[in-house]
Formats: structure tokens, C-alpha cells, sequence
């Protein structure tokens, strides 16, 4: 592990067992494993990091996840290759996940290539290959 690499993200989901089927699908495709799993939290880890999923407190008058006001705006993965981004884009596609905007190329950084698409909840999320990042 490196100083300052990212340890976990918690999220907050509207309906666990939604969320729990969304986030099992995703995060296998990114080499994630469920771990623990309770009525409290769900669990995924990879050898980069760890995300997890807890219930929204139902008294909360936030019911809907705006990323324009203070907090998360999006979170982005990493993909190794183009190909693994073209692969999620056609994966979610085919399951009727909002996308925001289609494998693109960006310039962010040299030869940037990501797909948006948002959650359940609407949490906006990035699948993102950048060629030889990062530098040596």
C-alpha cells in the first residue's frame, strides 16, 4: 500500500438489496469479492481496495443523491485496457443501467477513455483506462 492511496469508500444506498445485486454485478466485473455482510453493511475487497454499502437513515430528508452539492461528486475505477471499458459500457447496456455519456475519449490526460453511468441511487460512477498511468 502506498501513502495516500485511497483505503475504502462507504456508500449510503436508499435499498440495500437493490444496491446489493447493482454493486455485485460491478464490482465482480472489477475483480472485487463480498466479503461481510450484514444488515448494517456490504463488504467488497480487491487488492486495491475496499467499498462498501450501508442503509440510508429512512428519517433522512436527503432522498435523492445530487452531485452538485457538497459531498461525492462521482467515483471513478480503474480499467486496465479500452477493451474492459467497451466490455462495462456493453455489460450495463444490456441491463438497462443509466448512462451518462458512451466510451469516450477525454482530455484529461493522454489518451483518457471512460464511461459514466450512475447507480441505483443516482451516485455518478466512471469506468476509466489511462494509457501508462501511473508514470514511472
Amino acid at each position: 500500500m502506498k501513502l495516500g492511496a485511497i483505503n475504502h469508500i462507504a456508500l449510503t444506498v436508499s435499498a440495500l438489496e437493490r444496491s446489493e445485486a447493482f454493486y455485485n454485478a460491478l464490482l465482480g466485473f472489477l475483480g472485487y469479492e463480498q466479503g461481510e455482510k450484514t444488515e448494517q453493511l456490504i463488504l467488497w475487497a480487491s487488492s486495491n481496495s475496499v467499498i462498501t454499502i450501508s442503509p440510508a437513515n429512512p428519517r433522512s430528508p436527503n432522498k435523492n443523491h445530487d452531485r452538485y452539492s457538497p459531498g461525492l461528486h462521482h467515483l471513478a475505477f480503474s480499467a486496465d485496457c479500452r477493451e474492459e471499458v467497451d466490455r462495462l459500457y456493453q455489460y450495463l447496456s444490456e441491463h438497462g443501467v443509466e448512462i451518462l455519456d458512451p466510451p469516450t475519449e477525454y482530455d484529461y490526460l493522454p489518451g483518457y477513455y471512460a464511461v459514466y453511468f450512475l447507480d441505483p441511487d443516482g451516485i455518478k460512477l466512471e469506468l476509466a483506462h489511462i494509457p501508462n498511468w501511473p508514470p514511472e
